[in-house]
Protein backbone atom coordinates (compact mmCIF):
# COMPACT_ATOMS: atom_id res chain seq x y z
CA UNK A 1 0.00 0.00 0.00
CA UNK A 2 2.45 2.45 0.86
CA UNK A 3 4.57 1.52 -2.51
CA UNK A 4 1.20 2.65 -4.05
CA UNK A 5 0.89 5.95 -1.98
CA UNK A 6 4.51 6.55 -3.13
CA UNK A 7 3.77 6.03 -7.28
CA UNK A 8 0.66 7.91 -6.81
CA UNK A 9 2.53 10.90 -5.07
CA UNK A 10 5.45 10.30 -7.91
CA UNK A 11 2.84 10.53 -10.69
CA UNK A 12 1.54 14.00 -8.99
CA UNK A 13 4.81 15.67 -8.61
CA UNK A 14 5.52 15.07 -12.33
CA UNK A 15 2.40 16.46 -13.59
CA UNK A 16 2.69 19.19 -11.34
CA UNK A 17 6.42 19.76 -12.47
CA UNK A 18 5.05 19.47 -15.92
CA UNK A 19 2.70 22.15 -15.63
CA UNK A 20 5.21 24.29 -14.35
CA UNK A 21 7.86 23.99 -16.80
CA UNK A 22 5.07 24.39 -19.47
CA UNK A 23 5.14 28.19 -19.16
CA UNK A 24 8.63 28.21 -20.09
CA UNK A 25 9.71 29.28 -23.19
CA UNK A 26 10.61 25.72 -25.82
CA UNK A 27 13.67 26.41 -27.67
CA UNK A 28 12.84 27.44 -30.82
CA UNK A 29 9.86 28.70 -30.22
CA UNK A 30 11.35 31.96 -27.96
CA UNK A 31 14.29 31.56 -30.15
CA UNK A 32 17.97 32.36 -28.04
CA UNK A 33 18.21 35.39 -28.76
CA UNK A 34 14.52 36.80 -28.31
CA UNK A 35 11.33 36.28 -29.65
CA UNK A 36 9.86 34.84 -32.56
CA UNK A 37 12.59 32.41 -33.19
CA UNK A 38 15.26 34.68 -34.06
CA UNK A 39 19.00 34.31 -32.46
CA UNK A 40 22.08 36.23 -32.71
CA UNK A 41 25.36 35.47 -34.34
CA UNK A 42 28.03 38.00 -35.35
CA UNK A 43 25.77 40.67 -34.28
CA UNK A 44 23.09 39.57 -37.01
CA UNK A 45 19.94 38.39 -36.16
CA UNK A 46 19.74 34.79 -37.32
CA UNK A 47 16.19 32.26 -37.89
CA UNK A 48 16.04 29.57 -36.04
CA UNK A 49 13.57 26.58 -37.01
CA UNK A 50 10.40 26.76 -34.82
CA UNK A 51 9.63 23.51 -32.25
CA UNK A 52 6.57 21.90 -32.41
CA UNK A 53 4.12 23.30 -30.26
CA UNK A 54 4.09 20.55 -27.59
CA UNK A 55 1.44 22.14 -24.91
CA UNK A 56 2.01 21.20 -21.37
CA UNK A 57 4.06 18.06 -21.60
CA UNK A 58 5.15 15.43 -23.37
CA UNK A 59 7.54 14.78 -26.67
CA UNK A 60 7.54 17.00 -30.18
CA UNK A 61 7.03 13.35 -31.34
CA UNK A 62 3.41 13.15 -30.47
CA UNK A 63 2.56 16.83 -31.77
CA UNK A 64 0.72 14.95 -34.49
CA UNK A 65 -1.19 12.65 -32.67
CA UNK A 66 -2.53 15.69 -30.86
CA UNK A 67 -3.79 16.77 -33.93
CA UNK A 68 -5.25 13.43 -34.69
CA UNK A 69 -5.68 10.97 -32.42
CA UNK A 70 -7.08 8.57 -34.65
CA UNK A 71 -4.10 6.25 -34.60
CA UNK A 72 -3.63 6.52 -30.87
CA UNK A 73 -3.55 2.73 -28.89
CA UNK A 74 -6.63 4.53 -26.26
CA UNK A 75 -9.00 4.47 -29.48
CA UNK A 76 -11.57 1.83 -29.12
CA UNK A 77 -13.77 -0.13 -27.08
CA UNK A 78 -12.95 -1.24 -23.13
CA UNK A 79 -14.57 -3.77 -20.75
CA UNK A 80 -14.51 -3.16 -16.90
CA UNK A 81 -11.74 -5.68 -15.30
CA UNK A 82 -13.38 -5.98 -11.95
CA UNK A 83 -10.63 -8.38 -10.98
CA UNK A 84 -8.05 -6.06 -11.08
CA UNK A 85 -9.92 -2.91 -10.47
CA UNK A 86 -9.75 -1.30 -6.69
CA UNK A 87 -12.55 -3.53 -5.06
CA UNK A 88 -14.26 -0.56 -3.62
CA UNK A 89 -15.13 0.30 -7.33
CA UNK A 90 -17.89 -3.07 -7.64
CA UNK A 91 -19.41 -1.71 -4.29
CA UNK A 92 -19.46 1.69 -5.39
CA UNK A 93 -21.90 -0.20 -8.04
CA UNK A 94 -20.88 2.48 -10.88
CA UNK A 95 -20.68 -0.46 -13.55
CA UNK A 96 -21.94 -3.77 -14.24
CA UNK A 97 -20.12 -6.85 -15.45
CA UNK A 98 -20.59 -5.33 -18.63
CA UNK A 99 -19.63 -2.35 -18.06
CA UNK A 100 -17.92 -0.27 -21.36
CA UNK A 101 -16.01 2.96 -22.53
CA UNK A 102 -15.48 3.53 -26.01
CA UNK A 103 -13.24 6.35 -27.67
CA UNK A 104 -13.38 6.96 -31.13
CA UNK A 105 -11.56 9.86 -33.24
CA UNK A 106 -14.02 12.82 -34.23
CA UNK A 107 -12.91 16.41 -35.40
CA UNK A 108 -9.44 16.14 -34.26
CA UNK A 109 -10.46 15.03 -31.13
CA UNK A 110 -11.92 12.34 -29.03
CA UNK A 111 -15.69 11.35 -28.69
CA UNK A 112 -15.43 8.99 -25.22
CA UNK A 113 -18.68 6.52 -24.85
CA UNK A 114 -19.59 5.17 -21.26
CA UNK A 115 -22.07 2.86 -20.32
CA UNK A 116 -22.94 1.63 -16.75
CA UNK A 117 -23.82 -2.30 -19.06
CA UNK A 118 -23.84 -3.41 -22.17
CA UNK A 119 -25.76 -2.70 -24.67
CA UNK A 120 -27.55 0.80 -23.17
CA UNK A 121 -31.16 0.47 -22.82
CA UNK A 122 -31.70 3.88 -22.85
CA UNK A 123 -31.15 6.23 -26.12
CA UNK A 124 -31.16 9.81 -24.90
CA UNK A 125 -28.18 9.81 -22.72
CA UNK A 126 -26.58 12.61 -24.86
CA UNK A 127 -29.21 14.74 -24.06
CA UNK A 128 -30.77 14.36 -20.80
CA UNK A 129 -28.57 13.14 -17.44
CA UNK A 130 -28.53 9.25 -16.88
CA UNK A 131 -25.97 7.11 -14.76
CA UNK A 132 -26.50 4.24 -17.18
CA UNK A 133 -24.71 6.21 -20.09
CA UNK A 134 -23.09 9.61 -21.19
CA UNK A 135 -20.63 11.13 -23.81
CA UNK A 136 -18.23 13.92 -24.19
CA UNK A 137 -15.98 15.38 -26.58
CA UNK A 138 -12.38 16.71 -25.68
CA UNK A 139 -9.28 17.75 -27.93
CA UNK A 140 -6.03 17.04 -26.27
CA UNK A 141 -5.02 20.85 -25.97
CA UNK A 142 -5.32 21.00 -22.33
CA UNK A 143 -8.02 23.51 -22.43
CA UNK A 144 -10.45 22.89 -19.56
CA UNK A 145 -13.22 23.69 -22.24
CA UNK A 146 -14.74 20.81 -23.28
CA UNK A 147 -18.45 20.65 -21.97
CA UNK A 148 -20.44 17.55 -19.90
CA UNK A 149 -17.47 15.32 -18.83
CA UNK A 150 -20.12 13.43 -16.45
CA UNK A 151 -23.08 13.91 -18.94
CA UNK A 152 -25.54 16.55 -19.14
CA UNK A 153 -26.35 16.92 -15.23
CA UNK A 154 -26.48 21.01 -15.13
CA UNK A 155 -23.63 21.10 -12.64
CA UNK A 156 -21.81 23.31 -15.07
CA UNK A 157 -18.73 20.59 -15.74
CA UNK A 158 -15.85 21.09 -17.96
CA UNK A 159 -12.43 18.68 -18.44
CA UNK A 160 -9.40 19.32 -19.86
CA UNK A 161 -7.05 16.41 -21.35
CA UNK A 162 -3.61 16.69 -22.07
CA UNK A 163 -1.22 14.00 -24.52
CA UNK A 164 1.75 12.92 -21.82
CA UNK A 165 2.66 10.60 -24.62
CA UNK A 166 1.05 7.54 -27.22
CA UNK A 167 0.22 5.24 -24.24
CA UNK A 168 -0.44 8.26 -21.57
CA UNK A 169 -3.37 10.86 -21.07
CA UNK A 170 -4.00 13.37 -18.38
CA UNK A 171 -7.60 15.05 -17.29
CA UNK A 172 -8.74 17.69 -15.25
CA UNK A 173 -12.59 17.89 -14.70
CA UNK A 174 -13.38 20.59 -13.58
CA UNK A 175 -17.05 21.85 -11.74
CA UNK A 176 -17.80 25.70 -12.58
CA UNK A 177 -14.14 26.40 -13.40
CA UNK A 178 -13.11 24.69 -10.06
CA UNK A 179 -10.94 21.84 -11.06
CA UNK A 180 -12.32 18.55 -8.62
CA UNK A 181 -11.06 15.43 -10.57
CA UNK A 182 -7.82 14.47 -11.59
CA UNK A 183 -7.41 11.08 -13.86
CA UNK A 184 -4.25 9.55 -15.19
CA UNK A 185 -5.17 7.16 -18.11
CA UNK A 186 -2.78 4.68 -19.34
CA UNK A 187 -2.47 2.11 -22.11
CA UNK A 188 -0.48 -1.20 -21.76
CA UNK A 189 2.39 -1.39 -24.22
CA UNK A 190 0.35 -4.72 -25.61
CA UNK A 191 -2.61 -2.24 -25.48
CA UNK A 192 -4.62 -4.72 -24.17
CA UNK A 193 -5.32 -2.77 -20.86
CA UNK A 194 -6.37 0.78 -20.23
CA UNK A 195 -5.70 2.08 -16.60
CA UNK A 196 -7.64 4.60 -15.13
CA UNK A 197 -5.65 6.12 -11.86
CA UNK A 198 -7.77 8.71 -9.75
CA UNK A 199 -5.49 11.66 -8.84
CA UNK A 200 -7.64 13.13 -6.20
CA UNK A 201 -6.91 15.29 -3.08
CA UNK A 202 -9.83 14.71 -1.47
CA UNK A 203 -8.69 10.70 -0.97
CA UNK A 204 -10.94 9.13 -3.15
CA UNK A 205 -7.95 7.75 -5.43
CA UNK A 206 -7.83 4.40 -7.05
CA UNK A 207 -7.84 2.79 -10.45
CA UNK A 208 -9.71 1.09 -12.70
CA UNK A 209 -8.94 -1.66 -15.08
CA UNK A 210 -10.56 -1.87 -18.73
CA UNK A 211 -9.81 -4.69 -20.82
CA UNK A 212 -9.67 -4.43 -24.44
CA UNK A 213 -12.57 -5.40 -26.37
CA UNK A 214 -14.63 -5.74 -30.21
CA UNK A 215 -16.08 -2.30 -30.95
CA UNK A 216 -19.73 -3.35 -30.16
CA UNK A 217 -22.23 -3.41 -32.82
CA UNK A 218 -24.68 -0.84 -32.50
Amino acid sequence: MRRAIRYVALITATVVAAIVFSQLPVLGQEGRGGRGGEGRQGGQAQSLPEAPPIGFFGSYRIAADKIDPSKLPIIGAWRINFDRSDPALKLANRFKDTGTVIYSAENGGIKQEVFLYWPPTKVDYKKVFTDDAREFFFKLDGKNIYPNPQGPNGLGQTVAMWLVDRNTLYRERATKGVVDERVMYRISPDGKTLVWTNLNADGNSGHQVWDRIELPRR
